[in-house]
Formats: C-alpha cells, sequence, structure tokens
C-alpha cells in the first residue's frame, strides 16, 4: 500500500519516506512532526522528517493544519473530508467523520461568488473523560 501511494504522488521510495509512511498510515489522531521523529527513533533527523512531510502535503498525501498551540499537525488524506476534535484540557485528538459544513460552504459559494476548494476546520471543546475528572473534583 506505502509503496502504491508514493508510486501515485511520483516520489522516490526512500527508506525515510516509506518508515514516515508507515508511521502515518499506523496513527490513529493526527501528528506533529516532532512526534513522528520521536516514533522513528531517531533513525532520521527532524530536518529529514519536515523535507518529506511537506513533500507529502505538496503531493496531496497528506494534509497539514495548525492546532490552537500552534502546532502543525500532519494527517493522511484518506479522500473523505475530516475534521478534528481537540479537547482543551488533555489535547486528545479526534477525527470526525464526513463534513459538517457542507452546507455552510454551498452558502459561502452562492453568497461570495468563491468556488470554494478547501477548509481547514479543528473543533475545540472537553472530551466525556475530562468532563467526568471536572464533575469528580
Amino acid at each position: 500500500m506505502k509503496n502504491a501511494i508514493l508510486s501515485e504522488a511520483h516520489l522516490k521510495k526512500t527508506p525515510a519516506r516509506q518508515e514516515l509512511l508507515d508511521i502515518l498510515l499506523q496513527a490513529n489522531h493526527p501528528l506533529t512532526a516532532e512526534e513522528i521523529s520521536s516514533l522513528l527513533k531517531g533513525k532520521h533527523d527532524l530536518s529529514t522528517v519536515y523535507r518529506n512531510l511537506n513533500s507529502f502535503v505538496d503531493k496531496g498525501i497528506c494534509k497539514a493544519e495548525i492546532s490552537n498551540n500552534k502546532e502543525t499537525l500532519y494527517f493522511l488524506l484518506t479522500g473523505k473530508d475530516e475534521h478534528v476534535l481537540v479537547c482543551t484540557e488533555c489535547h486528545k485528538i479526534v477525527i470526525l467523520e464526513g463534513c459538517p459544513y457542507e452546507e455552510a460552504n454551498s452558502k459561502i459559494e452562492q453568497e461570495t461568488g468563491f468556488a470554494l476548494q478547501d477548509h481547514n476546520t479543528e473543533i475545540y471543546g472537553i472530551c466525556p473523560d475530562c468532563q467526568k475528572e471536572k464533575e469528580q473534583r
């Protein structure tokens, strides 16, 4: 699968790209470059991780979004429009399936004449675990 992803993007299959792609494929939430570098256990330096992540973003393999604490989060594009829920207490990240903004995007296009191409959306709140913890205090 990872070789197909790299081939379709016309990227050379280097060990760094393959290992980075493995991490992104296994991740169940967006990751920072630093987290990815840590998961690579020193096999590749941070500049190599950033360089390859930027290539992945340029080729449409993954997407970068800025979190509320100004960190860049990377996640694979699956062809689905996904949005992220972020807990403001524990920073847990949950990917939402589908796009809750389709109707709003349509309205924006109609009202402005813009042809919308993309949008980044993070929704912030307190996860159920942190809500329970607050109630117990």
